[in-house]
């Protein structure tokens, strides 16, 4: 059985998948499985995976109706026999030794989870810009003994590599057809993880600015983030460590949420938009009622009190939607 399984979800992205695919074929350690998942593509995308099984034979193909990100990676777990699981987006690519330095770490670490940083590419400029954590390669680290895990790495599944049996053993899987699914999953993920190590090295380009990318946009599926903090919350709670973890937790919660409600900035459908302005703080204060006071600053940018606060949100989309008529 190969060492390594690489799980890539697929969906009409026919443009970025040869890059993605031959970047994967190209890694400097070998012993991997590749799981392209179709999942329900539209385009020529499935041809595309086809054509690559027959050029090399550790790939293996998956072709599903369309269930969204989560219901792909879980579909690719179903069949992965490694003893690591790596999770690649279709759109992105990797460098040559991110198998290698991965793989490398977790013999050297005894390592449950291996996180690295990575590139963020823009396509329209051609530049990257290197995204690192801030933690060291030279020890192991653990969420009972350094809670700024929580709060210090990103929710992303592809910066990490992970050991299945973190999956299996805990019966994990990625919350089918929801947004977000990562803040329901990694820092799960994390609370059984009991060594923790990091590559101090980019090995993975993250397609900032592709053309239909629907992460800015502001609908009716903004509320899935509230799923997810709730999926985490509840799992902490479950494992009695919820108190231990209060302060990071609610950091965790806050700027995400934020990072949604500034999503109503485009939104003109001013009764949806308090609708869900108010649901979100309901939910901050339920859980949090000194919300935003917090050990961690949760107001990172220069206009994040904006949003920090119902009352000064809703002020603010209404004096900015007043700038919209003036305009026309």
């Amino acid at each position: 059985m190969p060492e390594v399984s690489v799980i890539v979800p697929i969906y009409n992205v026919v443009d970025y998948l040869p890059k993605c695919i031959d970047s994967i074929l190209s890694q400097t350690y070998t012993d991997y499985e590749l799981i392209l998942v179709d999942d329900g593509s539209t385009d020529d995308s499935p041809s595309l995976c086809e054509f690559y099984r027959e050029k090399d034979a550790r790939i293996k193909v998956i072709h599903k109706p369309n269930g969204g990100l989560s219901d792909a990676r879980n579909e690719g777990m179903k069949i992965a026999t490694g003893t690591f699981l790596s999770f690649i987006d279709s759109d992105d690519f990797v460098e040559p030794e991110l198998l290698e330095r991965c793989v490398s770490c977790f013999h050297e670490m005894d390592a449950d989870m291996v996180i690295f940083d990575y590139y963020q590419y823009y396509q329209s400029t051609g530049t990257k810009e290197v995204i690192r954590n801030p933690f060291s390669n030279e020890r192991v680290y653990s969420l009972a003994k350094d809670p700024e895990l929580l709060i210090r790495i990103a929710n992303a599944a592809w910066n990490k590599m992970y050991r299945r049996s973190l999956f299996l053993k805990h019966g994990i899987t990625y919350p089918w057809g929801c947004l977000y699914e990562d803040l329901g999953t990694t820092y799960r993920l994390l609370a059984r993880a009991d060594r923790v190590a990091f590559i101090n090295e980019p090995l993975y380009d993250y397609l900032k600015d592709r053309p239909g990318n629907i992460t800015g946009e502001f609908n009716m599926r903004a509320y899935h983030i509230l799923d997810m903090v709730k999926i985490t919350l509840d799992d902490y709670k479950n494992l009695g460590i919820y108190d231990t973890y209060y302060e990071e937790l609610k950091y965790l919660a806050g700027i995400n949420i934020l990072e949604c409600l500034k999503k109503t900035r485009t939104c003109t459908d001013t009764a949806l938009v308090n609708e869900y302005i108010d649901v979100c703080f309901w939910y901050l204060k339920q859980n949090w009622p000194e919300f935003p006071k917090c050990r961690y600053p949760i107001c990172r940018e220069k206009y994040d009190w904006i949003y920090a606060h119902a009352w000064t949100l809703k002020q603010y989309l209404k004096w900015k939607q007043g700038r919209r008529k003036q305009e026309l």
